[in-house]
């Protein structure tokens, strides 16, 4: 989890509203407090893959009325909603759409609130055994917390894979290899065709059309890149290796798994090259 401090907004500036993507942060907390409720609206993915999913859709959650009134207003083609909100009948206050989400998909989310804190707890206990065993093999370098992080939700468990101490195994070979020991793993997001994002190609065709030169004249890909090329987060993309959250519901002994296979593949690497 990275820094959850507020950002952006002055102490007492009420009219900067801060929306928190907690994305993939079920039940996270940061500081013993629960993540999605840091800013003034809290936006949670319930998507197939989520720690809490009914298939596709989300959550926003939040203390203001007025506020959530709007927020359910454009989720219900703009139609009025709460006090806070003119009930003229037929009358459409705000532009909106129709993401309205199915009875049986709520149905679905409520039969999990029976078993998400168990799983959270799982997967934190599972991480935190697993991480400390990764970190004596060499060449892999488990993930750190922030110091503020108190709980966290692992959708997604990640390791830095140090090819040179693997002899130069490249990656795709690892990953094909722990494949092959039965551990689904993968490199992540960042980087696409090896390309980190301020080099992919429709960021080349959206600053040479027209309309976006005419908009921002003076603001060419050249001067783009050399203020959002990341560097330190360029070689993060290219080093990490990771598996999904479901692999932390397993029992502790598909954690030894996943490090057995781990040295299996580092004492036979020159085979796989």
């Amino acid at each position: 989890m990275a820094d959850r401090r507020p950002q952006g907004r002055d102490e007492g500036d009420q009219a900067l509203k801060v929306v928190e993507d907690a994305c993939e942060a079920h039940l996270a907390e940061w500081k013993h407090r629960k993540v999605g409720t840091l800013g003034d609206l809290g936006c949670f993915s319930l998507q197939n893959g989520k720690a809490l999913t009914c298939g596709e859709g989300g959550a926003i959650v939040g203390n203001d009325e007025r506020t959530m009134d709007l927020c359910y207003a454009f989720h219900n083609l703009g139609r009025p909603h709460g006090k806070s909100m003119p009930q003229d009948r037929g009358g459409h206050p705000v532009l909106g759409s129709k993401c309205r989400m199915a009875e049986y998909q709520a149905s679905i989310l409520m039969t999990q609130m029976e078993t998400v804190e168990d799983q959270m707890r799982r997967r934190n206990e599972n991480a935190d055994y697993l991480s400390p065993r990764l970190a004596e093999i060499p060449g892999v370098v488990p993930r750190r917390e922030h110091p503020g992080a108190t709980r966290t939700a692992y959708y997604y468990y990640g390791f830095r894979y140090k090819r040179e101490r693997f002899d130069g195994l490249p990656r795709d070979r690892f990953l094909a290899a722990l494949s092959a020991e039965g551990i689904p793993a993968s490199k992540g997001l960042g980087v696409i065709e090896g390309k980190p994002m301020p080099r992919e190609g429709v960021l080349e065709s959206t600053f040479a059309s027209k309309t976006f030169r005419r908009i921002y004249p003076d603001l060419g890909i050249e001067r783009y890149r050399e203020e959002n090329l990341c560097p330190e987060c360029d070689r993060l993309c290219e080093e990490t290796v990771g598996f999904h959250q479901r692999l932390l519901l397993g029992a502790r002994a598909d954690m030894d798994d996943i490090c057995t296979a781990i040295l299996k593949i580092r004492d036979n690497r020159q085979k796989l090259l």
